[in-house]
């Protein structure tokens, strides 16, 4: 099923990514994100931004955001040049010219190596909702691409700090952006009826000159565990689902050991 945008994508009652993550903690993480105030930060702001610029152009940008004007609010001249921004830019969301010039300089970068590596676009942003196994599950695609043989590839643009690949295998562990890589494959697949999911790359662009740009996709090893995480994940949501029983974590003591496989987590049980 394709969402017509992200207030339907957000209303639509199915897991997704960023849910699944938290759900892997508990239960009770889960509800938790569920209720949290999803009012944007600036970072995820100027990221969306980069984002809207980079994969859908000048004019999809210039529709949904607005360079605030550098004038003094303090004065009755500053005061009407900003009403008169406000009502032509009603409904836009507003970026300070500092952070207009930023989303500028990292949507250039990604689109540089966008091009530079042959992908054709083939639709962005796409809310896209499927079941799997009886559970519904969506996910919100940032880029459908055609690589240069005609082959569908999925895109994740991500700004970032540190591009390279040990700054960005840190952010893939600490973010499980592998089970994104997995749980967007997998939506896809479904939505489209593939019976292999298509390739997924990560573009990672960096925040700071000299905007930095780099592409990764998910080896073995951690595809191995984002997909032992996205099981885990469905089995979870299906069994407070069914139950509407959203614990948190275990009540007995449990025993802490080195060595325990990255992504373990426990499996809810009730009694």
């Amino acid at each position: 099923m394709k969402l017509t945008d992200r207030k339907a994508y957000d209303a639509h009652a199915a897991l997704n990514f960023s849910g699944a993550k938290e759900l892997l903690k508990s239960g009770l993480h889960y509800q938790a994100y569920l209720a949290r105030d999803q009012e944007p930060t600036k970072a995820l702001r100027i990221g969306s931004a980069a984002h809207k610029l980079a994969l859908e152009g000048p004019d999809a940008f210039d529709a949904a955001y607005a360079v605030a004007p550098d004038c003094d609010r303090r004065t009755s001249a500053g005061k009407a040049e900003w009403a008169t921004f406000v009502a032509e830019n009603a409904g836009k969301d507003v970026l300070t010219s500092e952070e207009a010039a930023l989303v500028a300089d990292m949507a250039h970068a990604a689109r540089a190596r966008l091009d530079a590596l042959g992908l054709k676009v083939v639709a962005t942003e796409q809310h896209l909702a499927a079941d799997y196994c009886g559970t519904p599950i969506k996910a919100a695609i940032d880029l459908v691409a055609e690589n240069a043989a005609g082959d569908i590839v999925l895109v994740d643009l991500k700004t970032t700090e540190d591009a390279s690949p040990k700054g960005f295998l840190t952010s893939v562990r600490s973010y499980r952006y592998a089970l994104q890589a997995y749980w967007y494959r997998t939506v896809y697949a479904r939505h489209v009826g593939a019976p292999t999911p298509p390739p997924f790359l990560f573009l990672a662009v960096e925040k700071q000159a000299p905007w930095a740009t780099a592409v990764y996709s998910v080896g073995p090893n951690l595809s191995a565990w984002a997909i032992a995480d996205f099981e885990e994940a469905v089995k979870k949501y299906e069994a407070c689902r069914t139950l509407d029983v959203w614990p948190g974590y275990a009540d007995e003591p449990q025993v802490l050991d080195v060595g325990a496989a990255p992504g373990a987590v426990q499996t809810i049980t009730f009694a």
